[in-house]
């Protein structure tokens, strides 16, 4: 976090049943199957699909809309992934950052998600404060999909 950043960065982190490659493997080639698309997806039960492609993070509505999430800015197979992060967001809204950091620990795999640039938003303080509690309920998915 810069020193100018006055809002703090919401961190959050689950210990998964995986190893260090598979719980990446699951985290970006299988999102489709444990990211909760009905709860936190910009086409509602119009959505289909969600992937990593061509260095984006992108939802597909049934009808062929899409929505792009964020741009990938580091993909490190098996220990990071970086991205920029705007679901939702009107397309002249800074977007804010994710990290997502996988480092073993014991038999599993501790992922931690750090989520910042708030303090670039308008409202950073109040969209910080649900993406807070939302981010604990995609964890658990991502936990379970495990």
């Amino acid at each position: 976090m810069s020193t100018t950043e006055t809002t703090e960065a919401v961190r959050k982190s689950v210990l998964v049943d995986a190893d260090p490659e598979a719980a990446f493997r699951v985290f970006t080639d299988q999102i489709q199957s444990w990211w909760p698309l009905e709860k936190y997806g910009i086409f509602g039960e119009d959505a289909e699909a969600l992937a990593f492609e061509n260095e984006k993070i992108v939802e597909r509505a049934k009808d062929g809309r899409e929505a792009v999430w964020g741009n990938v800015l580091a993909w490190e197979p098996p220990t990071r992934l970086r991205m920029t992060w705007r679901p939702g967001f009107e397309p002249d809204t800074p977007d804010t950052e994710i990290e997502v950091l996988f480092t073993a620990e014991g038999d599993g795999t501790r992922v931690e998600l750090i989520h910042s640039g708030w303090d670039k938003l308008a409202d950073g303080a109040q969209t910080r404060a649900s993406y807070d509690g939302g981010w604990d309920g995609v964890l658990d998915a991502y936990r379970q999909a495990i």
